[in-house]
C-alpha cells in the first residue's frame, strides 16, 4: 500500500507535524488536496510536493511553475475536457500527446482523452491547484490570441524556449531536508544530454522480426456477455477474412467448441455463469483444444505483471484491457495461431522500418542523438507491434537521460513480449529514477522468470534493499 503524501514528507524532514496539521485543517475548512494545502499555507514550495507526489505514485509529475507550454498543443483538446479531467496537453511528438493530470493513474481518463484527441496518451502528474488556475489562464491567452506560451511564475528567465517551450519533469525522488532543494533529480525536455556507451542496438539491424499475418479462412470464437463488444469484435475481423462465432456466455462458448474447434478464442474474463479464467484453464488443460490460442480481455486495469500472471496461471496466450485497440488485439491474437501451428520462417522488418532503422543507427555514430530518436520512431510507426524496436528507443532514452520517456518505452516493449531482458532493463531503471515498488516488482519478475540464472543472487540483493 503507497504511504500517504504527508507520511513521505514527513519521513523525509520536509515539514513538521505543527505544518502538516496546519494543512490539514484548512483542508477541512477548505477542501482541497493535502499537497495544495501544503502549498497555499507556505509550508512548502510546489516542486518539492510534486516530488513527494511522483515518489507515492510512481509517475513523473511536471513542475507547472517552472514550464512554459506552447498554446498551440491546445488545439483539439476542449476547454471542457480539460476542466472535466482536470487535465492539460503540455507537448505533442508524432502519435503521442503529453498531458499533465491531477489523477494521471485513472485509466478511464486516459483512455476517455485518447479517444477524443486520437492519440496515444502519455500520463504526467501536476499539482491539482497549481493545475486547474493554469487551464484557465493558458485557454485565456490562447483565446486573446496574444502570447506563444503559458508561462510559470518560476520559469528561469531568458531561457530559450523554442518551439516546444519548456517542461520541467521531476521523477520518484523526494530530497532530505539536509540535501539542497535547488538541485532536484529533474529531466527537462530542453536539457538533453549528450550519449555514453552504445546502446546495444547499433550493430544488430537485422535482428528485428515481425510474425507472419494468416488471412482467410480462419474462424474465430468472440467470448463476451457485452452484445455491442462481439458485434464491434465480428464487424472488425470479418474485412480481414475471417468467420467469426459469437458466444454470450461460458456455456454457449463450451457447447460451441464441442461442435467446432475455432482456429483462435477471444474471451472475456467476467463473464455470468462459468468464469472466463475457467474457461480458459478447460481450453488449456484439454488434449484436443490446449493448441488453441486464447487472448482475454477485461474491462479492470492491472498492467503487464498481471497479464504475465494470466499467462502462466491460466495458459492464457495474450491479456487485454478494455477499450481494446483492435489492431493490437488481431496482431496478438495472430501471433499466437502463427505460433501454435508449424514454427514459421522468420521475418525480417519491412523494408520501410528496417531503412530507418539503420539511418537511426547512422545518425547515433555521426554524434546525431535526436535525428536517432527521430528515425527509431520511423520504424515504430513502420512496425508498430515490434517490442526491439521500443526497447531499443527506451535504451536510447535512457541513454539522453529522458528517463519517463525511457521508461514510457521499455513499459510498451514489456507489453509486446515479455521478456527477460525487457524486465530486467525496466527493472534498473525503474530502481534508478526511485520509483522504489516498481522496481521491487519488476526484479521479483524477473527472478521468477529465471531463478536459476547467473544473476540471481545479485537479484535477490537488490530487492533486499529495496525492502522499507
Amino acid at each position: 500500500m503507497a504511504k500517504r503524501l504527508g507520511e513521505i514528507l514527513l519521513e523525509a524532514g520536509l515539514v513538521g507535524k505543527e505544518q502538516l496539521a496546519a494543512a490539514l485543517e484548512r483542508q477541512e475548512r477548505h477542501g482541497g488536496r493535502i499537497g495544495s494545502n501544503l502549498v497555499a499555507t507556505q509550508a512548502l514550495g510546489e516542486r518539492l510536493v510534486v516530488q513527494a507526489l511522483s515518489l507515492q505514485q510512481g509517475l513523473p509529475f511536471v513542475v507547472l511553475g517552472a514550464s512554459a507550454i506552447p498554446l498551440s498543443v491546445l488545439d483539439g483538446f476542449p476547454v471542457d475536457v480539460a476542466r472535466k479531467h482536470s487535465a492539460l496537453p503540455i507537448h505533442r511528438d508524432g502519435d503521442e500527446l503529453f498531458v499533465v493530470m491531477s489523477d494521471p493513474s485513472r485509466k478511464t481518463a486516459r483512455d476517455e482523452l485518447g479517444f477524443i484527441t486520437g492519440k496515444h496518451i502519455v500520463e504526467h502528474g501536476a499539482l491539482r491547484s497549481v493545475l486547474q488556475d493554469v487551464i484557465e489562464e493558458a485557454y485565456a491567452l490562447k483565446s486573446a490570441g496574444k502570447a506563444r506560451f503559458w508561462e510559470g511564475m518560476d520559469l528561469e528567465p531568458g531561457l530559450d524556449l523554442g518551439e516546444n517551450g519548456h517542461l520541467e519533469i521531476v521523477v520518484g525522488r523526494v530530497p532530505s531536508a539536509q540535501s539542497a532543494p535547488s538541485a532536484p533529480e529533474v529531466v527537462s525536455d530542453a536539457d538533453l544530454l549528450g550519449l555514453g556507451d552504445d546502446p546495444g542496438w547499433v550493430d544488430d539491424l537485422a535482428q528485428g522480426k515481425v510474425a507472419p499475418q494468416p488471412q482467410g479462412g480462419k474462424q474465430i470464437l468472440v467470448v463476451d456477455d457485452e452484445e455491442g463488444i462481439r458485434h464491434m469484435l465480428a464487424a472488425y475481423f470479418s474485412k480481414s477474412g475471417y468467420e467469426v462465432i459469437e458466444a454470450a456466455d461460458g456455456q454457449a462458448a463450451m457447447t460451441h467448441m464441442k461442435a467446432s474447434l475455432p482456429s483462435a478464442v477471444i474471451l472475456d474474463a467476467m463473464l455470468p455463469g462459468v468464469h472466463g479464467f475457467d474457461i480458459c484453464r478447460r481450453i488449456k488443460q484439454a488434449e484436443a483444444t490446449r493448441h488453441i490460442p486464447v487472448i482475454m480481455i477485461s474491462a479492470v486495469y492491472r498492467g503487464w505483471r498481471y497479464a504475465d500472471d494470466v499467462r502462466s496461471q491460466y495458459g492464457a496466450d495474450g491479456f487485454m484491457e478494455k477499450p481494446l485497440r483492435l489492431d493490437e488485439l488481431k496482431h496478438v491474437m495472430e501471433q499466437a495461431m502463427a505460433e501454435a501451428g508449424e514454427a514459421p520462417a522468420p521475418q525480417v522488418l519491412s523494408a520501410q522500418a528496417e531503412h530507418a532503422l539503420k539511418q537511426a543507427a547512422a545518425m547515433f555514430r555521426s554524434g546525431d542523438p535526436m535525428g536517432a530518436v527521430h528515425h527509431l520512431r520511423q520504424a515504430i510507426e513502420a512496425a508498430p507491434f515490434d517490442a526491439s524496436l521500443h526497447q531499443r528507443l527506451g535504451l536510447l532514452y535512457e541513454q539522453l537521460k529522458e528517463n519517463y520517456r525511457a521508461i514510457a518505452s521499455l513499459e510498451r516493449a514489456v507489453e509486446l513480449a515479455c521478456k527477460h531482458e525487457f524486465i530486467l532493463a525496466l527493472a534498473k531503471l525503474y530502481e534508478k529514477t526511485g520509483f522504489t515498488a516498481k522496481a521491487y516488482e519488476a526484479w521479483e519478475r524477473c527472478l521468477r522468470m529465471n531463478p536459476d540464472s547467473p544473476e540471481a543472487a545479485e537479484i535477490r540483493q537488490r530487492m533486499e534493499k529495496l525492502l522499507p
